[in-house]
């Protein structure tokens, strides 16, 4: 693997909302501590749950992932590795890299939950630059608290806590999160 690249496993996918629009793919590198969000729809993270549960590839494919998988195997093709590339507003981008036989094709700015399901269906790395990971990784702040970096966050979650800022009176935090709202628009 280059240097400069860290190799993540997926820990756990959990909720991030109350309403349970929202979730939350954990990632942790592989030789390390650091631990990356990754922000998905419920669809997308009741799919990724229900594979890490199963744990084992099924006979018949039973999502796009596994009818992708049987596809590439009868056309000997299989996917080699997805590449965190980026993470903006809320949303995070990956690479996919691909096989066809022995040339190497790349699908570039892909939706990374859709990625994190095809990663666990093909049993490929999941991988990203140190670069990126030291700007996006989740620090502990004491007591099991984390903070996330601000573009890992949707608008949504960001309105959310602007309105708990202002209600705690928090109204430096509350200027932070009005400018990044407003950015954003």
């Amino acid at each position: 693997m280059n240097e400069g690249v860290k190799e993540l496993k997926i820990l756990t996918v959990s909720k991030c909302t109350e309403d349970g629009a929202a979730y939350m793919a954990i990632l942790r590198e592989k030789d390390g501590k650091r631990i990356l969000p990754v922000l998905m729809e419920r669809s997308e993270a009741l799919q990724l749950l229900m594979k890490m549960k199963d744990g084992r590839r099924p006979v018949l494919p039973s999502s796009m992932a596994d009818v992708m998988r049987a596809a590439f195997l009868q056309c000997g093709m299989d996917v080699e590795e997805v590449r965190i590339a980026n993470v903006e507003a809320g949303v995070t981008y990956c690479h996919l890299l691909y096989r066809d036989e022995n040339v190497f094709h790349m699908v570039r700015y892909c939706k990374a939950a859709d990625c994190l399901i095809l990663a666990y269906t093909f049993d490929c790395p999941i991988t990203i630059s140190e670069t990126l990971l030291e700007k996006q990784y989740m620090r502990e702040v004491g007591d099991g608290l984390y903070s996330m970096p601000v573009n890992s966050v949707n608008i949504e979650a960001l309105q959310e806590a602007l309105k708990r800022a202002v209600e705690e009176e928090n109204y430096e935090l509350a200027s932070q999160l009005r400018d990044e709202i407003r950015r954003r628009k």
